[in-house]
């Protein structure tokens, strides 16, 4: 047998919506959310790209020296503010523009002359807006930094965040791998290398700033690399 089902008589639903001053409500809250997000979004976004830059300059001493060893060859790494030089000074640049960390094939030892020659830079870093060499707020170079060359807090253009230095412990904007990949420093004669350094003697450190964050990267004796960053709260360096 079938059977009917009686025709529903009820009053219809009404459809569930949003008024207009729930969806003002709504809106204002995104806003207050977004005022308060977006200057720490932006803090951050800062924060990564000055680790990302310091990791660069690290991954540079980290190629020089690899690329010594594979081939046998010095590898110089230059770096500096904007008018950085090579010893007989040809800029520190890379296809016409200034480079802040560039590395070089310098070829046998034989042969080498330390001078940024045409089609011997192999890898550099471009600048990076918001990004300066020196430091904004630590106060004390990092204790593994064994640069003979001043840490010197007043940054660019007094200082180009640099404590590397030649033999002579005169400061240096550059540091020569050895086939061996050891770093070592080189008082940089014209157009030769001039007196290269011992052993030991090409340690030092590279700062970075952002006006916010500071970051370290340290190249030691043997070329082994670090990066540290300057903990305000604590007044130190990290690791």
């Amino acid at each position: 047998m079938l059977c009917h089902r009686a025709a529903d008589t009820s009053p219809p639903r009404p459809l569930a919506g949003v008024t207009l001053i729930e969806l003002v409500v709504a809106l204002g809250l995104v806003s207050v959310v977004m005022a308060i997000a977006l200057p720490q979004f932006s803090d951050w976004f800062a924060n990564q790209r000055a680790r990302a830059a310091a990791r660069s300059v690290a991954d540079l001493f980290l190629l020089a020296r690899a690329e010594s060893i594979r081939t046998g060859n010095r590898h110089i790494v230059y770096f500096g503010n904007p008018g950085a030089t090579d010893p007989s000074g040809n800029p520190v640049q890379k296809n016409g523009a200034w480079t802040p960390v560039l590395v070089i094939d310098d070829g046998p030892p034989a042969t080498s002359n330390c001078r940024i020659d045409a089609n011997e830079a192999i890898a550099g870093i471009l600048p990076e807006d918001g990004l300066s060499w020196g430091v904004s707020f630590a106060g004390a170079p990092l204790a593994s930094d064994s640069g003979a060359a001043a840490f010197d807090p007043s940054g660019p253009p007094v200082w180009d965040g640099s404590t590397f230095a030649d033999p002579t412990g005169t400061k240096a904007s550059w540091v020569l791998f050895r086939p061996d990949g050891v770093p070592v420093a080189f008082t940089g004669a014209v157009g030769s290398c001039g007196a290269i350094g011992r052993l030991g003697s090409g340690g030092g450190a590279l700062y970075i700033t952002n006006g916010e964050r500071d970051l370290g990267v340290v190249l030691n004796a043997l070329g082994n690399v670090r990066l540290h960053l300057w903990v305000r709260s604590a007044e130190t360096w990290s690791g």
